[in-house]
């Protein structure tokens, strides 16, 4: 080996395995073959061959270590910044439960068929109980090994965040609807809108997992509850529209008022047909409702019952 040429050299390094490198181990790669050029040209006499020599050292001690290290970056990049390795979520879907009597809940039964679904509610809404208040969970699998005796959790991830949120934790029962498990529990209300990531848990196995959308929350004006998302609210007309109050001894009429603010303008819509009914923790609420129109987009100030809000009416997005 050492009496071997430079060109030789440079035929004996290109064999060494090549790895992909960062931008910043390519620099430094350069900077010590360039230092070694330069001694090279300040020397060339007695330092030439031990500067080929010195390089060729140097890329064998540190090729490893690059290599290493460039798959650790890539591997962060993965996983994510957190260095967390992401579940895999599946693509949910809404699918009939199916039994001795046929098909159960087309419309409503949403999840991955064979592993897990829920009832889920019309639609998911941010810092609400309501649409989270009472959940069925069907699960599939060998009952007796599966889910016998073993706790169920549901835990979240909020995808734009990854901030997570524990939902519940419930009991396995039987299976129904052609199920070979079930559960009924109730959610912690969601913290954000946007998409989740829902992970079921029977045990110390994971059942499955896959993501839903939450919308915004529904327009608070005091009291009063406006049960429509904020992020549905555009100009035009809405039937039959539904207001929920919280209190005693209300009228059996009620008015929204809006106001917008960019030209002083007001309309008022009644809203009638109340219903009552009380909470399972003794709040006394009623519905009433009610049609409404809202002429075009904006800052408003709706109010209901002495109570006020300022709320913003969006311009649709085109998704074109």
């Amino acid at each position: 080996m050492s009496q071997l040429s430079d060109k030789e050299l440079l035929k004996v390094m290109a064999d060494f395995p090549k790895h992909e490198l960062t931008t910043r181990q390519r620099t430094e790669m350069l900077k010590v073959l360039g230092e070694s050029g330069s001694r090279k040209q300040r020397n060339p006499i007695n330092f030439q061959r031990f500067a080929a020599w010195a390089a060729v050292f140097v890329l064998i001690l540190i090729a490893p270590i690059l290599y290493f290290s460039s798959s650790k970056e890539n591997d962060a990049i993965r996983t994510g910044s957190k260095g967390e390795t992401s579940n895999h979520v599946e693509q949910g879907d809404y699918f009939a439960l199916m039994d001795e009597n046929g098909a159960h809940y087309v419309d409503s039964n949403y999840g991955i068929p064979n592993k897990v679904s829920l009832l889920a509610p019309t639609e998911w809404i941010a810092k609400d109980k309501r649409s989270v208040s009472k959940i069925m969970i069907y699960l599939w699998g060998d009952y007796e090994k599966d889910f016998a005796n073993k706790p169920l959790k549901v835990d979240a991830v909020h995808v734009k965040t990854g901030v997570k949120e524990h939902l519940a934790t419930t009991v396995i029962s039987g299976g129904m609807y052609g199920s070979d498990g079930h559960a009924m529990t109730a959610f912690e209300p969601f913290a954000f809108s946007g998409e989740y990531n829902l992970t079921f848990t029977a045990g110390n196995k994971k059942v499955g997992t896959f993501s839903i959308y939450v919308k915004e929350p529904y327009i608070k004006i005091g009291n009063s509850t406006l049960m429509i998302s904020q992020e549905d609210l555009y100009a035009g007309f809405y039937e039959d529209a539904v207001i929920e109050v919280e209190g005693d001894n209300l009228p059996i009429e009620i008015e929204l008022e809006l106001f917008q603010l960019e030209n002083a303008e007001v309309t008022t819509f009644t809203f009638k047909d109340k219903t009552d009914y009380t909470t399972t923790d003794g709040r006394k609420i009623s519905l009433y409702t009610g049609d409404f129109q809202i002429k075009k987009s904006g800052k408003y100030r709706f109010s209901v019952l002495k109570h006020s809000e300022a709320v913003e009416v969006r311009k649709p997005i085109s998704n074109e």
